[in-house]
């Protein structure tokens, strides 16, 4: 009896063990060079595995950013996310003209092979609006939202 209850007990701290250390993602290098040659002052740099892809998640001049790398090592994709003064200036423009009075609360910018889109979160004193913009300023609302915080 007490043969079992050790055996039980050393195999649950092996497996517990297993869980609790984290598994470094491989990052080939090809991968790593090329994210070292576009994103050069990325910092709090960590990475991750999305199927055959390898995402980084970094820091570039107070931004948040995930960049989406294939197996060979090209780029696919960027997602950055920010407040409104890094938003740009076309963009801004679009966003203020077509939805007056309500104030740009976060924005997501997607950067891929179909160009740059911008998801937006909008808020007013009741709602919040999620819309979506083109790198030339036009919008659609996507959603909108009653406020549970007021």
């Amino acid at each position: 009896m007490k043969n079992l209850i050790l055996s039980a007990a050393t195999l649950l701290t092996i497996t517990f063990s297993a869980v609790a250390s984290p598994v470094k993602p491989v990052v080939s290098e090809k991968t790593q060079e090329t994210f070292t040659s576009l994103f050069k002052s990325a910092v709090n740099v960590t990475w991750s595995e999305a199927g055959d892809n390898a995402e980084a998640f970094f820091t570039v001049n107070e931004v948040k950013t995930r960049a989406t790398f294939d197996a060979k090592g090209s780029l696919i994709q960027t997602i950055r996310y920010y407040k409104e003064d890094k938003l740009p200036s076309v963009v801004l423009a679009g966003v203020t003209s077509s939805f007056p009075g309500k104030e740009i609360h976060g924005i997501t910018e997607v950067s891929n092979k179909n160009g740059v889109n911008y998801r937006i979160v909008l808020k007013d004193n009741k709602h919040y609006t999620h819309i979506n913009a083109n790198s030339t300023g036009d919008t659609e609302v996507v959603s909108k939202y009653k406020r549970g915080d007021q």
